[in-house]
């Protein structure tokens, strides 16, 4: 009969287990791939509470493997279907930014626990990273391992439920009153580096396109005859691979975002000033990004198209020099806000929901509702004397009538 195997301390042996010289614990087994695989342990306990582990995991048809968290991101990077180039490139920039060289990033995928991602999200925030650029990091974690769970390579993602502490307000939808809006338009004119890009300005106020609608139309997409805008492709400006670039797409954000826009007087009084100034800018031959050339907005320094950087640092300069001295104050500008305040105006001119949402190529009404549904002091005050306008009606009739 064979002798069974014991440890030091005459406990007996099961199978696959062993003592090593150095008194550790060794556990060998074969995997559903069939690989011999080892785990170690100080105590024959702890040793047996990861064979019993791994006992389940077999059973389960969990593959245990030495992947490290960051070969995973990049082969669930590579994988990744249906996302656009901008968005694999973003989240390709913050792998390498903030996760590849992160304590977290060498973890082998098996060993990581929930605490681990915890602990790496606290140390990103400690360090001054926003909440909004956590909730990216996530973005890319918690589906990488989400595929290895798929893959039977995990029994549960670590990541689930991490952003709890993180929370990320969402973007405050402001509209200007009209004497905020005055106040904007004016400081173009008194600030020399502003005067060129009024009409820029204008039009994203009196048209409520999107910034990358915008700065991606050509000369062929207006129509000065039928006072038209066709908006068919956007311009994007991203960090792709490392290098900040633009680029159009030949499609829009939204499935309706692709419209043919009428121009109000001011939009088309604006456009023509526009064409004023793209004569008499200087230009860059043969210019052209992606197919796309004769781009209606340039930049007065470069001759090319001009970048949406450069407009979002032109509107918060004319708010933070100019609030010191001008007499009325005005708030955080982004081309965005020009956007919201177009909508808002369709919607206290009385628009009906269907045209506002075509106009501003919304792709849900309810995003069209909730600007719709936007409420504040200057409106109430409007809408009041639209009320009292009425009862004066219904009180002098004859008055209404004798006009």
């Amino acid at each position: 009969m064979s002798t069974s195997r014991k440890d030091r301390k005459g406990r007996v042996l099961r199978t696959g287990e062993s003592v090593r010289s150095d008194g550790r614990y060794m556990y060998r087994w074969t995997d559903i791939n069939k690989r011999r695989q080892c785990e170690y342990a100080d105590t024959l306990n702890e040793l047996r509470k990861k064979e019993e582990e791994i006992n389940n995991e077999i059973a389960s048809g969990i593959l245990r493997t030495g992947t490290t968290l960051n070969q995973q991101i990049e082969f669930y990077l590579k994988t990744k279907a249906n996302v656009s180039v901008a968005t694999s490139s973003n989240y390709t920039y913050y792998y390498h930014h903030s996760i590849e060289n992160s304590f977290l990033g060498k973890m082998s995928m098996k060993d990581i626990k929930k605490a681990h991602i915890l602990a790496f999200y606290k140390d990103c925030h400690d360090n001054g990273m926003a909440n909004s650029t956590i909730a990216i990091l996530q973005k890319v974690i918690r589906p990488s391992l989400q595929l290895a769970v798929d893959s039977d390579f995990l029994r549960k993602n670590p990541a689930t439920g991490c952003l709890k502490d993180y929370p990320v307000e969402e973007e405050v939808k402001y509209a200007m009153s009209f004497e905020e809006e005055n106040e904007f338009l004016a400081r173009f004119d008194i600030c020399i580096d502003a005067r060129f890009y009024k009409p820029l300005a204008c039009i994203l106020l009196y048209t409520g396109m999107r910034i990358s609608e915008l700065l991606g139309l050509t000369w062929d997409d207006v129509d000065m005859k039928k006072r038209t805008i066709d908006i068919n492709h956007q311009m994007l400006c991203r960090n792709l691979y490392g290098k900040l670039v633009q680029y159009c797409r030949d499609n829009t954000k939204t499935e309706n975002g692709t419209r043919v826009i009428p121009m109000n007087d001011m939009a088309y009084q604006y456009m023509l000033e526009q064409k004023k100034h793209w004569l008499a800018c200087k230009k860059v031959p043969d210019f052209s990004i992606d197919g796309y050339s004769n781009f209606v907005f340039l930049s007065y320094r470069t001759g090319k198209v001009v970048r949406h950087a450069v407009i979002r640092r032109l509107f918060r300069k004319l708010v933070r020099e100019y609030n010191e001295t001008r007499e009325v104050q005005l708030p955080a500008i982004s081309p965005h806000i020009l956007r919201h305040t177009y909508c808002t105006r369709l919607a206290e001119a009385g628009t009906d929901l269907k045209t506002m949402q075509y106009l501003m190529g919304h792709s849900d009404i309810k995003t069209t509702m909730e600007v719709y549904n936007h409420v504040d002091q200057d409106r109430l005050e409007r809408e009041l004397h639209k009320i009292n306008d009425l009862h004066q009606v219904y009180a002098n009739p004859q008055q209404s009538t004798s006009v």
